[in-house]
């Protein structure tokens, strides 16, 4: 096992049993995962027992409309049979790739393609015995198929993913989350009109709306997220010096508007939505940034967290002399001369 993915576990580790609840911590987790098995991109589908998708996590989201066709077309014969299936099974992790015939399917063209997914890496995921629902990674046509190894390395991070997973999900408390990790950004006409949105904006306006995200309610969506859109836009209209904010089951997401002129004096609004972190992921996700060891990375959270050499030896079962020399390496490591400042260094570290 290199180093690389010995401190990638230890950093999927750490985020699976910081506490917080599955939604908040999964936009951490599927890239940490992705350094221990090796993807383009991942979601987490949360199912119910007969199979159907109760609310989805995905780094890339088919967007409303598409997912509204797949549930009408395509939902039973492509999803809830073969997850049940899955669940059934002896083993919880399973590979595939799209086959010739399938390029030739309607599937194909409406789902796997726009989500450039050509091979499948699938596991379902259990807290105890309660199944939580399916980890699905993927790969595009210019990667490898996934390999009997890349299933080794999932099952054995599987018990990982359970602890996190399933820790109930009620909204996160305000003042926890209060740092921006990742924005997205949409251009409207005098209209109201979307003339222009980034790659980040449809993911995360969805996820600020708060409503669960699954191709059976997609349609309802396709209708709310325009009215919540422009009652966003309303609000910063009549307070455009308050802070605009929502708390939903993924987390904490503010708002802030840009007034936009051309050189012909043709007029816009910009909406930027960020998403807010819980200061255990920061810290977490920073320390992973800096390229720490194991232990390092250990011990600079610890430190972030405000404890002292003594408590730190204990947690790590360690004499206080040794204490004292991981810190030390720490600090020479990531280019601080106190304590105090090793919060912040995280901090920064964590953004991306």
């Amino acid at each position: 096992m290199t180093s690389t993915s010995t401190s990638a576990r230890v950093t999927l580790r750490r985020l699976c049993r910081l506490g917080l609840p599955g939604p908040v911590v999964l936009p951490s987790l599927l890239p940490a995962l992705r350094q221990v098995v090796n993807a383009d991109h991942a979601g987490f589908f949360f199912c119910d027992e007969r199979g159907s998708i109760d609310n989805l996590y995905a780094e890339r989201l088919l967007a409303p409309e598409v997912q509204a066709k797949y549930h009408d077309q395509h939902n039973d014969v492509h999803f809830r049979r073969h997850y049940l299936s899955r669940v059934q099974a002896v083993r919880p992790v399973s590979r595939r790739s799209v086959t010739p015939e399938e390029r030739e399917q309607d599937y194909y063209r409406d789902v796997l393609q726009p989500l450039g997914a050509e091979h499948f890496l699938y596991a379902i995921v259990r807290s105890g015995s309660r199944v939580i629902g399916q980890l699905s990674l993927y790969r595009g046509a210019q990667g490898p198929a996934f390999s009997v190894r890349d299933e080794e390395q999932l099952q054995e991070v599987l018990h990982y993913l359970g602890e996190a997973l399933g820790v109930p999900s009620p909204p996160p408390a305000k003042g926890a989350l209060d740092q921006t990790v990742e924005e997205g950004l949409a251009v409207f006409d005098a209209d109201g009109q979307v003339v222009f949105a980034d790659e980040a904006w449809g993911r995360l306006i969805r996820l600020a709306e708060g409503n669960p995200i699954t191709p059976a309610t997609a349609q309802h969506e396709a209708r709310s997220l325009p009215r919540f859109i422009a009652a966003v836009l309303e609000a910063i209209d009549a307070s455009p010096q308050a802070l605009h904010r929502t708390d939903t089951a993924w987390g904490s997401f503010a708002f802030r508007r840009h007034q936009l002129r051309s050189t012909e004096g043709l007029r816009a609004r910009g909406l930027i939505v960020s998403r807010l972190s819980a200061e255990p992921l920061r810290l977490t996700e920073g320390a992973a940034n800096l390229g720490l060891s194991p232990r390092q990375s250990d011990v600079a959270v610890m430190l972030a967290r405000g404890m002292t050499n003594q408590q730190i030896a204990r947690e790590l079962c360690v004499s206080g002399n040794t204490a004292d020399s991981h810190v030390k390496a720490v600090f020479h490591r990531i280019g601080v001369a106190d304590r105090r400042d090793v919060a912040q260094r995280l901090i920064q570290a964590c953004k991306r």
